[in-house]
């Protein structure tokens, strides 16, 4: 009875045994396949860490080379930039030094011409008082040769009195002689004067025509019409006469009407007076015309138009119409050539640190 019970416990202990070895085998089976599958995740794993390494590599690689040929364009544009920049100040510079030796130049010039047509002037002013002190004196020895030759008609012999006349004939032909002299060279003054006349309009016009775009709103020096009449003044008399829109067309045809009275060439409200023995003209107030605007539009209106007229028969009394020229309108006058020139070379250097 012992013996059996001790077989049945060893037969459970040796089927315990056999059920734990066969627990460790399966445990030692799926361990296995545990390691196995490790194994094979380890080596993917590896694999793919391999090839994003090897990605990262190709990347860095493409970015040291993009970077290299980024800095190697940024090197080319900064050059080509700097040999760009170089190349504008070299040619502004030259600009610049044109402009001043064309400055220099022309100012030297304009003092030569100046000094020419002052001298030109005194030239003409002395030879046109010697011509009349020549006529003078030609027609005083006229005259006294017909006294002579009168009083020697009486009381001279003929031989006597022909050579008095043969005398006074060679005297006669000196002075027509010398008197045809003074008249060429006073007419040789003239024509060079009227020559560094032209020179000098010729320069104010080609001025105007150059600069006529480049003067600023606030510029000291601008394009005036001058001649024109000013609308404003008529505006501002209609607006206080007449209410509503109607002042608007009212001044317009007003306006438009002393225009085309400024415009009649037949209308010369001037008239000639003598100052220190030289005639000049100046506006007749006594004119019907104009004291016909100053009793119906005033003092204002009438001095818009007194100063148009002024100029326009200062600056184009054949044609009567308005021409264009470089005022200087902080001075209100005529701007000189020296002061436009100095504008050019002012908007130069502008103009050339703008650039830089």
């Amino acid at each position: 009875m012992l013996n059996h019970k001790y077989e049945e416990a060893l037969s459970n202990q040796i089927m315990i045994i056999e059920s734990l070895q066969n627990e460790i085998e399966c445990k030692n089976h799926k361990l296995m396949e545990m390691e196995h599958k490790h194994s094979e995740t380890l080596a993917f794993v590896r694999k793919l860490v391999i090839g994003l390494v090897e990605n990262i590599n190709s990347k860095e690689r493409s970015l040291l080379e993009m970077e290299c040929k980024y800095h190697e364009s940024l090197n080319t544009v900064q050059m080509n930039l700097t040999n760009k920049r170089e190349k504008l100040h070299e040619e502004c510079h030259k600009d610049l030094q044109m402009m001043k030796n064309i400055n220099a130049n022309m100012n030297h010039d304009m003092e030569c011409l100046k000094k020419e047509n002052k001298q030109l002037t005194k030239d003409l002013g002395e030879s046109k008082a010697l011509n009349d002190q020549q006529q003078k004196n030609f027609i005083g020895e006229i005259e006294k040769l017909k006294r002579v030759i009168g009083d020697q008609s009486h009381v001279g012999s003929d031989g006597h009195l022909n050579t008095q006349i043969s005398t006074f004939k060679n005297q006669l032909k000196d002075k027509m002689e010398y008197l045809e002299l003074v008249e060429n060279l006073y007419s040789s003054l003239v024509v060079k004067e009227h020559q560094y006349r032209q020179e000098l309009y010729d320069a104010r016009k080609e001025s105007i025509n150059s600069l006529r775009d480049m003067f600023r709103v606030r510029s000291q020096l601008g394009i005036k019409r001058m001649g024109e009449l000013d609308p404003k003044p008529f505006q501002d008399l209609c607006l206080q006469k007449y209410s509503g829109e109607q002042w608007q067309e009212i001044s317009a045809n007003l306006c438009s009407s002393w225009e085309e009275n400024m415009k009649d060439p037949t209308w010369h409200p001037f008239k000639k007076i003598e100052v220190n023995g030289i005639l000049q003209e100046i506006l007749d107030e006594n004119d019907e015309k104009l004291k016909g605007l100053r009793s119906e539009c005033g003092e204002v209106v009438y001095k818009a138009v007194t100063n148009a007229l002024m100029e326009i028969e200062e600056y184009n009394s054949s044609g009567r119409y308005a021409i264009a020229e470089i005022w200087n309108w902080k001075e209100r006058r005529k701007a000189t050539l020296k002061e436009i020139f100095q504008y050019i070379i002012r908007q130069l250097k502008t103009h050339k640190r703008k650039r830089k």
